[in-house]
């Protein structure tokens, strides 16, 4: 893409799960290790969340060949959409339920909590960029995706909430509330840090 194409100011559309069919969620999330092991020791505590779980709901995830780390697994989802980019896998993260919105949202919306309590950082940051704990400006262009591979043109840049839409709003307006809870919490990851495990957040229960 060249200077002159550019959108001149980077416009997003604010998350709408109906809209786009939860399509950033298609290939689950990576975890690091203190992520998986919230999640286990989430998924143990509540039997009613683990009964909508595969049993393999955390596995290992493959790029290019390459083991590139630890995810949540997927399901095969006969995507809708017309504008669900055709290089995308047709699954969904296990997590996400048959509308595509998410469990463990759902889990902190249920118990008069944060959203985004139980969700892994990469999960609620989307398509924020952060570096040292401080919210970044996303990728404007397909050009600047960090997924971008030969064979594969990206990933941030083809979401419904991470493309550039002149009909959207200005970034910061878009991802202010991932912004605020970015500068809230400090740092990320979140989960499993102290005072947000799954004991402090469930106590004996």
């Amino acid at each position: 893409m060249t200077t002159a194409s550019r959108p001149p100011s980077l416009k997003l559309s604010v998350c709408d799960v109906k809209a786009c069919e939860a399509m950033c969620c298609h290939d689950g999330v990576y975890l690091d290790q203190q992520e998986e092991s919230f999640l286990h020791d989430l998924v143990k505590r509540l039997p009613s969340l683990r009964a909508k779980l595969p049993k393999e709901y955390i596995v290992a995830g493959w790029w290019n060949g390459k083991h590139f780390g630890r995810k949540t697994a997927t399901k095969p989802h006969d995507y809708k959409n017309p504008s669900f980019p055709k290089h995308f896998p047709r699954t969904r993260c296990v997590f996400a339920d048959k509308q595509g919105f998410c469990e463990l949202e759902k889990l902190g919306r249920e118990r008069g909590m944060h959203p985004w309590t139980f969700k892994p950082s990469t999960c609620w940051l989307f398509p924020l960029q952060e570096k040292n704990g401080k919210a970044v400006k996303p990728v404007a262009h397909a050009g600047e995706d960090p997924y971008r591979q030969p064979g594969y043109p990206g990933y941030a840049t083809f979401t419904h909430c991470g493309r550039h839409d002149d009909a959207g709003q200005p970034w910061r307006k878009a991802l202010l509330r991932e912004s605020d809870y970015l500068a809230e919490s400090g740092s990320v990851p979140i989960l499993n840090s102290p005072g947000h495990t799954v004991r402090d957040l469930l106590g004996d229960e």
